[in-house]
């Protein structure tokens, strides 16, 4: 039961991650939108499924639990969540890749958009807030309808507060929209009719990653890739554990992101001196191989010297810190979304072997890559 008349990644997806799950252990299913009164028609003691994976509604736990049926839940804002187990994208990591990717680039203003009222969206900008702030910026944040086509007064209403709060930027800033991606595109389109050219005058990440709306037109959207597939897979999972007879409690089960899939809308480091830009965006193309400082000032043609004091003077940290620092996002992104070893992890992001991954780790962030990925995979 999952809204599939949507066609999003989070309705479609989350089919097909428990259809894998059912394909591995023969299960018949079927696509009910009115489980709930499918179930009001059947004998409760012969209910009509055995278990439901759903965007769960009042109907449904009222039914499901006259039948006795174990239901797991798939929409984080619905009313009757708290009577489920759960299992929904982690939205505290979605706002933090974000902020992270923003401050890779350079910016120093800050502003996001979300839903008014929805309590998912509260959990994801509180997160890109909280590591904007332990880094010591603010943010311009800013709220719309979170329906907002449900007719032409609010459609008209929601594009007067994204163009108002556009007015109000102080280019250049890194912009997040926790929303889904059709806002992030509208957000292009304004800033295009505003004068304000993205990414150079404003980065956007959109906090979902549906292909169609992300690539075409230019400029294409950097997003965060929820695993919505993963999600549908651990539903039923769960599920299937409850028709068995186990017991789990109503809860919220998490699903880390599999990282950022980066895009036109923020291929740009917004800093004021050319040799550093020059030098930040030959790190990034480049961290994933053993390169050292010398590497960076043979690769914008400047003397070592010279590169050392310009990233110095504009950001703060030295070319070798620089290095070390993004081989560490990189790495807390592979560690958090994949099933990847730390040898391989190593490799993927610069590191000589897993133990000098391990010793960066434990210097710089104070826990080792091991226990990072615990802390992220929440039972």
């Amino acid at each position: 039961m999952l809204e599939l008349e949507w066609p999003y990644r989070r309705h479609c997806d989350v089919y097909a991650g428990a259809q894998q799950f059912a394909q591995q252990h023969d299960w018949d299913c079927v696509v009910d939108e009115y489980a709930g009164a499918t179930l009001m028609r059947s004998d409760r003691r012969n209910p009509a499924y055995d278990g439901v994976i759903a965007r769960a509604t009042p109907e449904l736990a009222k039914q499901a639990g006259r039948c006795g049926v174990p239901v797991v839940n798939v929409w984080f804002n619905s009313p009757v969540a708290a009577q489920f187990p759960g299992v929904y994208p982690d939205g505290a990591a979605l706002g933090k890749l974000a902020a992270e990717h923003l401050l890779e680039r350079g910016f120093r203003r800050f502003a996001c958009l979300a839903g008014q009222g929805d309590r998912f969206q509260r959990i994801e900008i509180a997160s890109y807030h909280a590591v904007l702030q332990s880094s010591g910026f603010s943010c311009q944040c800013a709220r719309a309808a979170r329906q907002f086509t449900r007719n032409r007064a609010t459609w008209a209403g929601f594009l007067h507060a994204i163009n108002k709060w556009i007015e109000s930027w102080q280019p250049p800033l890194g912009v997040y929209v926790s929303f889904p991606d059709v806002v992030g595109r509208i957000i292009a389109e304004s800033c295009r009719s505003h004068g304000i050219i993205v990414p150079d005058n404003a980065a956007l990440v959109v906090s979902e990653n549906e292909p169609a709306l992300c690539l075409y037109p230019s400029p294409s959207l950097t997003s965060v890739d929820v695993s919505y597939q993963q999600i549908g897979f651990t539903a039923a999972k769960l599920l299937g554990q409850m028709m068995e007879g186990k017991k789990l409690k109503p809860g919220e089960n998490w699903i880390a992101p599999t990282g950022i899939v980066a895009r036109q809308s923020t291929d740009f480091f917004a800093v004021d001196d050319a040799l550093v830009e020059a030098g930040l965006r030959f790190i990034s193309a480049n961290v994933q191989r053993p390169i050292q400082v010398e590497d960076v000032s043979k690769g914008v043609f400047a003397g070592r010297r010279t590169l050392e004091r310009r990233f110095r003077a504009v950001l703060g940290r030295s070319v070798a810190d620089e290095i070390i620092r993004l081989r560490i996002e990189r790495a807390k992104r592979e560690l958090a979304g994949t099933e990847g070893s730390i040898k391989t992890i190593a490799g993927n992001t610069g590191f000589r072997d897993a133990k000098r991954m391990h010793e960066v780790f434990l210097r710089e962030i104070g826990v080792s890559p091991t226990q990072y990925r615990a802390s992220w995979r929440k039972e």
